[in-house]
């Protein structure tokens, strides 16, 4: 394998490591921040559990690389996490809902609300998405590059490579399918509220760019035949993903853009 490609799994491997390590940091913050965990949907959650635990089980039974063994203990403890935030947020401290105001109040009052909102509306007009969104991606992929280069890994996959045994195949596919489920639950949250309010946008991106690296760290390092095989049900559960994180894309799109519509028609 050239000295090239092999660089090219080496810096996706590190970097797909990067972004699952911070992956769900931007959906704590967003729940610390909020005080609340309305947002996710708990089916999502644990069913990427069970599905981060059998991957687990998979890839130690397997044998498969340490960096790979190394993800699957992070993402377990990365969903004890988020299931602890939401048990908190939604047992021990839920939001208080807001005290209803007399009912001709607003009406009489939303040219004084201008000051609230128009801040508001400006600031999701204003604000750079490349400040929010694209730094924190770049230094991501920054660390992940600078990771490998410091690491002693050669980026070369081991030369007698053993036949997976078939049952840790089966909880590699198992693992698969959950992956492909974890996300239905939070779309049809999404669809019935109308809103992706409680949710983090870089939480989806990291989990995107994760999967898509991850793929790419797998497949540069052989496309034969065999090797593919081996690690079909990790190729599944990555890239499989990619279709309905792109749905929950659109629905940030769709319903940002509606919130925002929304404001600026009180405004006017």
């Amino acid at each position: 394998m050239s000295t090239l490609r092999t660089q090219l799994a080496g810096i996706c491997g590190s970097t797909s490591l990067a972004c699952w390590i911070v992956v769900l940091l931007p959906q704590l913050i967003e729940q610390w921040r909020l005080q609340s965990a309305e947002g996710i949907a708990i089916g999502f959650i644990l069913v990427w559990l069970v599905g981060d635990i059998t991957n687990l089980a998979g890839a130690l039974w397997a044998g498969l690389r340490s960096n790979v063994v190394f993800l699957a203990v992070w993402f377990c403890f990365a969903d004890g996490l988020i299931i602890a935030s939401y048990v908190y947020y939604t047992y021990y401290k839920p939001a208080q809902p807001e005290e209803n105001e007399n009912e001709t109040e607003p009406l009489l009052n939303r040219r004084g609300s201008d000051a609230v909102l128009q801040p508001i509306v400006e600031n999701t007009s204003t604000e750079s998405r490349w400040v929010r969104y694209g730094v924190p991606v770049v230094l991501v992929f920054a660390a992940g590059t600078v990771g490998y280069f410091l690491s002693n890994d050669s980026g070369e996959p081991p030369a007698d490579d053993p036949p997976m045994p078939v049952g840790a195949e089966v909880l590699g596919y198992l693992s698969a399918a959950l992956y492909l489920l974890a996300r239905i639950p939070q779309i049809i949250r999404n669809t019935r509220r109308k809103s992706v309010e409680g949710l983090s946008l870089l939480f989806f991106i990291f989990s995107l760019l994760g999967n898509l690296t991850y793929a790419g760290y797998i497949l540069l390092y052989s496309t034969e035949w065999d090797y593919v095989i081996k690690y079909m049900p990790w190729l599944i559960g990555s890239l499989g993903t990619i279709v309905e994180d792109l749905i929950i894309f659109a629905q940030f799109a769709a319903y940002n853009g509606s919130k925002q519509h929304h404001v600026s028609a009180i405004l006017d």
